[in-house]
């Protein structure tokens, strides 16, 4: 617990903050609503544990090829993201 010259300050601080950079504030305030899934993560990890699954049974040829599947998911993933972050 604050006391009620920190809440003060703090008010302080946040209103400042608000006037010099609104568009922080505004991702600040928002909380974590507007953080993404970590799909990238999830699908690296699924990589790393099915690449040598597929290679094993099926060979080099299509390691490459599944290798290449999940580059290409995921830069869509990241590309979708980029332009849901420019339309904000």
């Amino acid at each position: 617990m604050l006391d009620e010259r920190d809440r003060r300050r703090l008010a302080e601080i946040e209103s400042g903050l608000s006037r010099q950079d609104p568009a922080f504030a505004a991702r600040m305030s928002a909380g974590g609503e507007d953080r993404p899934a970590p799909t990238v993560l999830a699908l690296c990890i699924s990589l790393y544990i099915l690449l040598p699954m597929v290679m094993l049974l099926f060979g080099w040829v299509a390691a490459v090829v599944t290798l290449d599947v999940f580059a290409v998911v995921i830069a869509v993933v990241l590309a979708r993201r980029r332009s849901s972050r420019a339309r904000r």
